[in-house]
């Protein structure tokens, strides 16, 4: 069935330039999902209505596949997905974002939780604009001491 699933998605999520993450099976509460997942291959920008319509254009393909009480739900990765490669890296460029470290960063406010925009990356490096309450400091942190990087809300 998902197989099937993800071979009638993939048309329709291509014809809205966006790129097919996965396909699965999950139970929530007692409740059967398809969940398909699309990002955008160029932004991390995915309009709500374009979703929307991918959703009911995949719907009616497959319908027929779908055994009775599941549901399908077209999702994207997240408002604050995970940085993992140099192409997210590209992407994010000037995007707020926080990052965890594994060790205390000296030079960003002696702190291990960051959050900032990410002004430019090398292979090893990132350039971030760190903000600590109301100072800002452009630092460089090596790839190696991040434990965790992604995508932030400012609120």
């Amino acid at each position: 069935m998902i197989g099937k699933i993800n071979e009638l998605s993939l048309p329709v999520v291509e014809k809205y330039q966006k790129s097919l993450v996965s396909v699965e099976h999950v139970n929530e509460y007692g409740i059967d999902i398809i969940r398909i997942t699309i990002d955008d291959p160029n932004t991390f920008d995915i309009d709500i209505d374009d979703v929307a319509k991918i959703n009911e254009e995949i719907l009616d393909l497959v319908n027929d596949y779908l055994p009775d009480g599941y549901y399908l739900e077209v999702t994207t990765v997240g408002i604050e997905r995970e940085l993992k490669s140099d192409d997210d890296l590209e992407k994010a460029l000037g995007k707020y974002i926080y990052l965890k470290t594994y060790e205390k960063i000296e030079s960003a406010f002696n702190q291990k939780e960051i959050y900032g925009y990410l002004e430019s990356y090398t292979s090893d490096f990132i350039n971030v604009n760190v903000i600590n309450k109301t100072r800002t400091k452009l630092v460089t942190i090596e790839k190696s001491k991040i434990a965790k990087l992604r995508l932030a809300v400012k609120f």
